[in-house]
């Protein structure tokens, strides 16, 4: 059976750095409340979907895609 064990992340490490790493020129951080974040996707098929989840869910928080006219947003929040 498959361990489902989450890969061990330091808590105390700063997101957006990494965040801002993986998305590169497919997205745009946006300006959020502290502690939250807001991610404009550029390119939705050269988007990191699966790797900016994880690093957002891995870490606590809850995360949710919206659609604001033709753009898509991923927001997170505590």
């Amino acid at each position: 059976m498959a361990d489902r064990t989450p890969p061990v992340i330091s808590p105390t490490a700063e997101i957006a750095p990494k965040l801002e790493f993986l998305i590169r020129e497919t997205g745009g951080m946006e300006d959020a409340p502290a502690g939250t974040f807001k991610v404009k996707v550029f390119h939705t098929a050269a988007f990191p979907w699966e790797e900016v989840f994880k690093l957002l869910l891995y870490r606590g928080y809850k995360v949710q895609v919206t659609a604001h006219k033709a753009d898509l947003f991923v927001e997170a929040t505590t």
